[in-house]
């Protein structure tokens, strides 16, 4: 069956969507497993996935527009090279800071594709067709971290915990097969300039790791560590304003579109991750599921939002971004309420409502949100806007990991003072949700707000299909 060019480009980035979700769905499985292994705790456990995400957050505006330059179906094919690499690194580490680092190498080659790969597909399906192909990107990121959960949990309870990074190779080697022989780029982006910013790369970078670790010590905030990370930000916004071309693009600010896009994807994103991955730990802690069985129950979000994100990317093509990313806001409120109160009373049903809302909540945001973003920036910036929405996405999923252990880990140590163990980690994770809840509920609030930058998108969207 012939394929037009469009669809063999969305085939190649769906790949690395796919792989990149799969190995981080499968890990958050594993989490429990690794941690017994490497006889690790849960506050060092999280760096695993931590230094991951950070690395991301702080190399993607730096490919995002190295992609922009050079050629984002260079930049995007490389990603999978890195990704193998680092891949098969992880599955021969057996310390916790061996496995880190061979992370790090991953989250290069992660960094690489997920820069790009929203540009790419952005620019090579028309405006009128762009939210349905942005709804199966994130349909197959659904599908990655459905297949992820239930694959992991069957791989750990049966096989040695390191075959869960070996698993990418075969994908990672036919995605860079296919990227090679499929991408093309449809802009003459070789250019001689090889300003790339590398100092407000390593400033960035150093702010958010140090922000990371002033919050990451059981809810206690390490002052010094938060004062010089946000001097480092200072300098780094200082710099960037003198840099002839810097890593961030201050035209960008000045679109409310994008930053409300941005500002709700950071709530949605971070609140996320309070149950992504702490709720692994209470299904086989407190509940004493096998891995198998808390991993199929973990399927149940992306599931979910593979079957609601493609549906929701076409309705946002006619309605906008802002009926959309409201109704989610307010699927995800609920379903953290819900959780906040199942996981007090041990009522596993209730549970899996809250997941299976969860996952309709997060596969109705995405997308549309995203189609919005892109929508409002000049086509030869999408490869840069689609790397800053990656950027907020990463960052968001590190804070919310940290933030959440840090203050769940707070509460722990305060409440086991006068309570056992079973009902002291119970009532903590309640008051977790709460919070997250919480968040959710602000996201809410802040897209009814904006709804009249958004709309402006939209209108304009509409009526130029319709002439």
């Amino acid at each position: 069956m012939h394929l037009e060019p469009k669809w063999r480009v969305l085939i190649v980035v769906n790949t690395g969507i796919f792989m990149s979700t799969l190995d981080g769905s499968i890990l958050n499985i594993a989490n429990p497993t690794i941690a017994e292994s490497l006889s690790v705790s849960l506050s060092q456990i999280q760096w695993l996935v931590t230094s991951y995400m950070l690395v991301i957050t702080a190399t993607l505006l730096f490919f995002g527009k190295l992609g922009d330059r050079k050629g984002r179906h260079k930049i995007y094919t490389y990603g999978f090279l890195i990704f193998v690499l680092g891949s098969l690194l992880c599955s021969f580490a057996r310390v916790l800071s061996l496995l880190i680092g061979a992370r790090i190498i991953q989250a290069f080659g992660a960094s690489m594709m997920m820069a790009t790969g929203m540009g790419i597909v952005s620019t090579t399906f028309p405006a009128n067709e762009r939210g349905k192909a942005l709804g199966l990107t994130a349909s197959m990121v659904g599908i990655g971290n459905m297949t992820g959960p239930s694959l992991g949990g069957i791989l750990v309870e049966n096989f040695s915990w390191p075959v869960i990074f070996l698993i990418n190779v075969p994908i990672g080697l036919t995605g860079f097969y296919l990227a090679n022989k499929f991408l093309i780029s449809p802009f003459n982006t070789d250019t001689e300039d090889n300003n790339s910013d590398i100092l407000g790369t390593l400033l960035m970078a150093l702010a958010l790791i140090l922000f990371l670790f002033s919050i990451s010590k059981s809810g206690e905030i390490n002052i010094a560590f938060l004062i010089i990370s946000i001097v480092l930000f200072a300098i780094f916004i200082y710099t960037e304003r003198k840099t002839p071309d810097p890593l961030l693009d201050f035209e960008l600010f000045k679109n409310p579109n994008f930053v409300a896009g941005n500002i709700l994807a950071f709530i949605a994103y971070s609140s996320q991750t309070f149950i992504i991955f702490l709720l692994p730990f209470y299904f086989e802690n407190i509940l004493k599921l096998s891995p198998a069985n808390s991993g199929l129950l973990m399927t149940i979000p992306p599931v979910l939002m593979a079957l609601t994100a493609p549906f929701a990317g076409n309705l946002s093509d006619r309605l906008g971004a802002v009926p959309l990313t409201s109704a989610s806001f307010i699927l995800l409120t609920g379903a953290h309420l819900m959780l906040s109160r199942s996981v007090l009373t041990l009522n596993l049903e209730t549970a899996i409502l809250s997941l299976i809302i969860l996952g309709a909540g997060m596969g109705s945001f995405g997308s549309p949100n995203n189609s919005s973003i892109l929508g409002s920036v000049p086509p030869q910036k999408s490869g840069y806007t689609g790397g800053f929405i990656s950027t907020v996405r990463n960052f968001s999923f590190s804070l919310g990991i940290s933030f959440s252990v840090s203050i769940f880990i707070y509460l722990l140590n305060r409440y086991q003072i006068n309570m056992s163990y079973h009902k002291a980690y119970t009532k903590s994770l309640h008051y977790v949700y709460l919070i997250s809840a919480s968040l959710n509920l602000l996201g809410v609030i802040l897209s009814i707000y904006t709804r009249k930058y958004r709309n402006i998108f939209w209108t304009t969207a509409k009526s130029e299909k319709s002439s």
